[in-house]
C-alpha cells in the first residue's frame, strides 16, 4: 500500500523536491486538517491517505508558485527561461483546480463512513 509522502510525490513530483525538508510537516498539517491527527498511518484506509495527499499537495502550490516567480524574475531576459516558469505557474493552476475537485469528492466518499451511526434497517 502506497504512503502518504510517496502519493504527495506522485501529485507534484518536482515540488516534492523542491520543499523535501519539509514535507513530513506538511502531511502532518494536511492529517490534522483532515480529521485524522490521532490515527497513524497504518490504519488509514487508501482513501483517507488520498485525501491527506490532496491536502498537502495543495498547501504546497502557495510555496512553490512564489518560488517560481522568483526564478522567473531572475531570468526575465531570457525568455526560453521565463517561459518554463509561465508552464509551471499555469500548471499548478491547473493543478489547484483538480485538487479542488478531488478534496471535494474524497470528502464526500469518506463522509457516509465517519458518521459514527451503524447501517441498521428498521423495520
Amino acid at each position: 500500500m502506497a504512503t502518504i509522502l510517496q502519493m504527495l510525490r506522485n501529485r507534484l513530483p518536482d515540488e516534492a523536491v523542491l520543499f523535501a525538508a519539509s514535507l513530513e510537516v506538511t502531511i502532518e498539517e494536511a492529517q490534522a486538517l483532515a480529521g485524522y491527527e490521532e490515527i497513524s498511518e497504518g490504519d488509514l484506509s487508501t482513501t483517507r491517505k488520498s485525501l491527506i495527499a490532496d491536502l498537502a499537495a495543495k498547501a504546497l502550490l502557495l510555496p512553490a508558485r512564489s518560488h517560481y516567480k522568483k526564478e522567473m524574475s531572475k531570468v526575465q531576459g531570457d525568455q526560453a527561461g521565463a517561459a518554463e516558469f509561465v508552464d509551471k505557474l499555469k500548471f499548478l493552476t491547473e493543478m489547484e483546480n483538480t485538487l479542488d475537485k478531488s478534496i471535494a469528492l474524497r470528502r464526500q466518499g469518506i463522509a457516509p463512513a465517519d458518521t459514527g451511526v451503524a447501517m441498521v434497517v428498521v423495520e
